[in-house]
């Protein structure tokens, strides 16, 4: 073959690929989103008893979306679920998808189709049965279908999810439609789960606490709203926010925004300093960089530790939720001396806050994780009050313990707030040695049993 005829040769070989590639795109034209969509690889997660794997967080989101036929959206891109009983016994799982509050979209042409272990014939995401979630940015909440998952086994699903273009013939690219799947064990659903239980005996005074002074009485849980978010807290002498967990006896701080249960460790796990050094600001940290390296300061690597003795080699990680652990760092200086804004807020204004400053350094922050401390500002809430002694809130138990908020950096010394053995909020050098409390958040699907009393405290049920 001459070099004329090699040079047509591979020529006629890439004409021939480019036209298979462009007859392979159009005939699977109809196995992709016909609108904007997120493919992040797969993420799994635990929830009560299900293993779950899937993409995106299990969000859908879809822009520029055009509406097309049942036959099309039969041939789309499918949500692929795949989804594992770690429980002993066989579960029921129920696969939801709640559409959020951020799309923009009306439902009426949402068209789904499932296919494997759960099935469900093409319909209107408006007939699908109604559900109740305890999520709160959900506008709807509907009920896609149900499996029965023996233990260890292993089940898959493919969702379609499209616009029937016979009922919406015309959509606004500017509209979009953000939803997200949510999986829940039915008898958990039957069941209230353990933040309903606690948000129903809420406190009905809407007035704001008045946090300027110490509370020794049962006031109970007030709901807060902060920058838009909505928290619960419980203050003064409870006597019903007891749990029992890994063994461990806690004390119920309150409720999340996502519903998870903040929990304080009883009694203190341990003595210790919360960083082995004094003589810079960054030892006020949960963490710190150093050499441009994240370091755990003594405190996380204690607390870190204890997590995985207590609860990881127990098994019951699967329980406890991420969630972001205040470490203020933002300050203000006067005269050489370092205030953090907590101290401001606590010392001098007496206006704790639930919401957390953002690092301005390099530490403190938030830090996502499943074990931290309370904030100072949540001792004031649950009606501390700095130097002023009070044995009669849920929180006094008689020892000096650590909080995760910086209090001052003044003459080359850090100093946390703690709390005093008199129930007094006071401050501490990070050198000192102190009750370390350990600090929780369980699962909003979890139920529970119990009354939360000190005989009788809230038991996780764990299958």
């Amino acid at each position: 073959m001459n070099m004329k005829m090699q040079k047509k040769y591979v020529l006629s070989l890439i004409v021939i690929g480019v036209m298979f590639l462009f007859v392979l795109a159009t005939g699977t034209g109809y196995g992709v989103w016909l609108a904007t969509k997120n493919n992040n690889e797969k993420v799994s997660s635990t929830l009560n008893c299900f293993k779950v794997y899937f993409s995106n967080n299990g969000i859908i989101e879809m822009k520029n979306i055009d509406s097309i036929i049942n036959e099309e959206g039969i041939e789309t891109s499918p949500y692929t679920l795949t989804i594992t009983n770690i429980c002993e016994n066989t579960k029921e799982l129920q696969v939801r998808l709640n559409v959020l509050e951020s799309s923009t979209i009306e439902t009426k042409a949402l068209t789904i189709s499932a296919a494997g272990n759960i099935e469900k014939e093409i319909t209107s995401f408006d007939n699908l049965p109604t559900t109740k979630t305890t999520q709160e940015d959900v506008t709807q909440s509907k009920l896609i279908g149900l499996a029965q998952i023996k233990p260890n086994e292993t089940i898959r699903t493919n969702i379609r999810i499209w616009f029937d273009e016979k009922k919406a013939p015309n959509i606004d690219p500017k509209q979009v439609f953000k939803a997200r799947f949510e999986f829940i064990d039915t008898e958990s659903s039957i069941k209230s789960s353990f933040s309903e239980i606690l948000i129903n005996k809420l406190n009905n005074d809407t007035k704001t606490p008045d946090y300027s002074t110490i509370s020794t009485t049962s006031e109970g849980l007030y709901k807060i709203v902060e920058n838009d978010v909505t928290t619960y807290y419980y203050r003064g002498n409870v006597t019903d926010n007891y749990v029992n967990f890994a063994n461990l006896t806690w004390r119920i701080v309150g409720v999340n925004s996502d519903k998870s249960v903040k929990l304080i460790l009883d009694k203190s796990s341990a003595y210790q300093s919360f960083s082995t050094q004094n003589n810079a600001p960054d030892y006020t940290g949960l963490k710190y960089i150093y050499n441009n390296v994240e370091i755990n300061n003594n405190i996380n690597t204690y607390l870190l530790n204890w997590y995985n003795q207590n609860i990881v080699n127990n098994n019951l990680d699967l329980y406890v939720q991420n969630h972001n652990f205040c470490n203020d760092a933002s300050y203000t200086v006067n005269n050489y001396h370092t205030y953090y804004n907590a101290y401001n807020r606590l010392v001098t204004n007496k206006t704790p806050t639930t919401s957390c400053n953002q690092r301005s350094a390099d530490y403190g922050g938030t830090y996502n994780q499943k074990v931290g401390l309370i904030t100072a500002d949540e001792v004031v809430i649950a009606g501390g009050q700095y130097n002023t002694a009070n044995n009669s809130y849920y929180l006094a138990n008689g020892e000096n313990f650590f909080t995760l908020s910086p209090a001052e950096y003044y003459n080359y010394n850090s100093y946390m707030f703690i709390v005093n053995n008199n129930g007094s909020l006071s401050t501490a050098s990070t050198i000192t040695q102190q009750g370390i409390r350990p600090v929780i958040n369980l699962k909003a699907d979890l139920t529970v049993s119990g009354s939360g009393t000190v005989n009788d405290p809230y038991t996780i049920d764990i299958e």
